[in-house]
């Protein structure tokens, strides 16, 4: 018996260290899995920085790009969206303002001058500098290809290009026709305002640019697509958790998208960071703040979102500590913002209650539109009917004579305060009440000869 117990924990504890070396190995490829996931975001990160720097600096060597800038920026009144940092519109301003002065003073010297050259370096480390997005990049590069087109130039592979790389120039100069054929005139307006030398460099330099400007932007873009496209399932795990919301998953998904595509664009590698921690912030931001347009009827915007999860957060801390609702002042002064933006905060932080009725378990619940005051609305055919009753009487006492006309007035209460007796009639008039009566039945009498089938229509 002791043998057998001897023998059955041996097993045991193989069948324990069989399944611990199995749960290792499977947490050591899973760790491989990752690392190797994010040496492959490193290694395209590190190419795609490079291929943009490439692309940037070949950009910056035109003046034409700092005149694109200015003529982008200086005409958008929303540079960054409300709820980007201010930091960033603050450099960007910064930047510009670089810029202006340096093209400004580059455009009014002669391209002989000693101190051209100087300056345009100057032009051209602004430019360097200047933190492009992807909807620069790419507008520019189209207005270079029109502007290869437009001076005339044509492209001619050499003897060291091989097929693929004149294609891909060709193919680039052909398909620029579609995309800038609205913007055509725009650009030829600007070429036209200033000296195309100076904007484009000589035609031997602009070629040489040209050529590394659309080998770069292919370059950039494949290798942004393929990060994007390398991580795509980081999206579909993130707005899996976000399910059951507001959206759809599909629509999820395609939020996640644009922050995915936002991080592949802001990315550093040199920063030492994951690629995965830093886009799995940006898809949970353009998740979290799609699902906050759509909570609401009224769409709030998402600073003012974060401001009320901040107030109601500090307002339940304080209950839960003091045991007793803060005041507006005590409140004001936990958040560090104004009372007056605590009452807006309130106030904008009410949800939208529907004024019909709504059905639970078969049963029609009162709605707030039964205890709401039903004002009663007079007919539009009414109003038109006494409209033209009101008029057709006044003309018939202006057919009247002055003491017909004050008699019918008087006793029916016609453009008076209140109506008179036939006695009270003639006590004014200085008759007796049977003459009043007399003169009214004349005054009638006259009214129903003249527009008496008129009138009965209104009855």
């Amino acid at each position: 018996m002791a043998y057998l117990n001897t023998q059955l924990s041996k097993q045991d504890l193989m069948v324990v260290d069989k399944a611990t070396v199995s749960v290792e190995s499977s947490i050591q490829n899973d760790t491989v899995t990752e690392n190797y996931v994010e040496n492959s975001n490193f290694h395209i990160a590190s190419k795609l920085k490079i291929e943009k720097s490439k692309l940037i600096n070949a950009l910056s060597q035109f003046p034409m790009t700092a005149l694109w800038l200015l003529n982008q920026y200086e005409q958008r009144t929303d540079i960054v969206e409300q709820d980007e940092d201010l930091t960033v519109e603050a450099e960007l301003t910064t930047d510009l303002k670089e810029i202006k002065k340096y093209f400004y003073s580059l455009s009014g010297n002669s391209l002989t001058d000693n101190s051209y050259a100087a300056e345009k370096q100057d032009l051209t480390t602004a430019l360097q500098l200047f933190a492009f997005t992807f909807n620069d990049l790419v507008g520019l590069v189209d207005m270079f290809v029109f502007a290869y087109k437009f001076r005339g130039l044509c492209y001619q592979s050499g003897s060291q290009s091989n097929k693929k790389e004149s294609d891909l120039m060709l193919k680039r100069l052909e398909g620029d026709a579609r995309r800038s054929k609205n913007k055509a005139s725009v650009w030829s307006e600007i070429f036209l305002s200033y000296d195309e030398q100076f904007l484009f460099l000589s035609s031997s330099d602009m070629h040489k640019y040209f050529t590394e400007i659309v080998f770069s932007e292919n370059s950039w873009l494949k290798l942004r697509q393929q990060l994007a496209t390398a991580n795509s399932r980081l999206v579909l795990f993130i707005a899996n958790q976000y399910k059951g919301g507001f959206l759809d998953f599909d629509d999820l998904v395609q939020e996640g998208q644009t922050g995915l595509l936002k991080a592949v664009d802001r990315y550093d590698y040199r920063l030492g960071f994951q690629f995965s921690t830093y886009a799995g912030y940006w898809i949970r931001q353009a998740i979290s703040r799609s699902l906050s347009r759509c909570e609401r009827v009224v769409r709030v915007p998402c600073g003012q979102v974060a401001n009320m999860n901040k107030v109601f957060r500090v307002k339940d801390q304080f209950i839960a500590q003091k045991g007793r609702e803060p005041s507006l002042k005590e409140l004001a002064e936990q958040v560090k913002l104004s009372p007056e933006e605590i009452t807006s905060i309130f106030a904008i932080s009410q949800t939208a209650i529907s004024l019909e009725g709504t059905e639970e378990e078969g049963e029609v619940l009162f709605s707030p539109i039964d205890y709401l005051e039903q004002e009663v609305f007079v007919d539009s055919f009414k109003k038109i009917s006494k409209m033209d009753l009101d008029s057709l009487i006044g003309k018939a006492i202006k057919g009247l004579n002055p003491r017909e006309a004050k008699v019918i007035s008087c006793h029916f209460g016609v453009e008076v305060e209140n109506s008179m007796t036939l006695q009270e009639i003639g006590a004014e008039l200085n008759l007796t009440r049977e003459r009043v009566r007399q003169i009214q039945v004349m005054a009638l009498n006259k009214i129903r000869r003249s527009f008496g089938d008129q009138l009965v229509a209104f009855l």
